[in-house]
């Protein structure tokens, strides 16, 4: 039992090793490394069910931390996700779901192949729609506050 949450709850442990390849100190070729990692999760997925069976259980929590790097970093990193403008707990609510809802937009937009063929990267992308903003000739209408 963890305090707090009041059910039952099971810590997964696993030292997994990942092989590749790096440049050689040389630099003339290449070298075969293997990284080894340990990992910790605690879930309250039930051991008995099927959807708890340790190697999907550790598949699902590995999915997790790829969402977590993907979509968490790429909001505070390219979209500015890390200050909140206004501090109420439904306006706080309100900014993520529409930056979500536009993050997504945007990545189905690019992924799929809509924008212009002359737009190579994700960057560029996002660069172009802020210049688009600030050349308005007409100004966005101020927010209430």
């Amino acid at each position: 039992m963890l305090d707090g949450y009041g059910k039952k709850v099971r810590v997964i442990v696993s030292e997994e090793t990942t092989r590749g390849r790096v440049h050689s100190k040389d630099g003339k070729g290449w070298q075969e490394v293997e990284e080894l990692a340990n990992w910790m999760w605690a879930t309250n997925l039930d051991v008995s069910s099927s959807i708890g069976d340790l190697k999907n259980t550790v598949k699902v929590c590995h999915a997790r931390w790829h969402i977590e790097n993907r979509c968490f970093k790429e909001t505070a990193g390219m979209w500015n996700a890390e200050h909140i403008y206004r501090h109420s707990e439904n306006a706080i609510m309100v900014f993520l779901l529409f930056l979500f809802m536009a993050v997504n937009i945007f990545n189905i937009f690019r992924n799929r192949n809509i924008k212009d063929k002359k737009i190579r990267t994700k960057l560029n992308l996002i660069m172009r729609i802020q210049a688009d903003f600030l050349s308005l000739t007409r100004p966005l209408p101020p927010i209430p506050i």
